[in-house]
């Protein structure tokens, strides 16, 4: 049976860049990545939304944190060391991507002092991102179950 750090990196090395036809570039799961990649940790990561270019993106930084650990003890210090972006501009785009990224902003209101707009959307994202790799990591410890 394979470790939780092993699939994550069977996942990370199986995300590639692609380029639509508008310029947009984007990540995706190699053509020909085993299904369970998209139907255990890909698809229950997006919550029974749509597909979308962000959660494909926090996943992939979520199985590359996970795959970067030497041992399973340190996951989710590694997962709550994942960044969210840093330029204003990145996270308004983020914000932008979905309606429902305006929950994200709510949360972080209800649950930190928050008085800094900036602040503000730098935490609304870093709980999606953890809210992704969580998602990541369960649907990893549960294909090792």
């Amino acid at each position: 049976m394979k470790t939780i750090i092993e699939l994550a990196k069977e996942i990370s090395q199986a995300f590639e860049s692609a380029t639509r036809n508008d310029g947009t570039v984007y990540k995706k799961l190699k053509d020909g990545s085993p299904d369970w990649m998209r139907d255990n940790v890909i698809f229950p990561a997006h919550d029974d939304k749509m597909p979308d270019d962000t959660t494909y993106r926090f996943i992939e930084m979520a199985v590359d944190a996970i795959a970067d650990c030497e041992n399973e003890d340190e996951i989710e210090e590694r997962i709550f060391e994942i960044e969210p972006d840093i330029y204003t501009s990145d996270l308004t785009a983020w914000l932008n991507e979905r309606n429902d990224h305006v929950y994200y902003l709510t949360e972080a209101l209800e649950e930190m002092d928050i008085k800094d707009g900036f602040a503000l959307l730098s935490a609304a994202q870093a709980i999606q991102i953890r809210e992704v790799a969580f998602s990541v990591l369960g649907s990893l410890q549960g294909l090792c179950d």
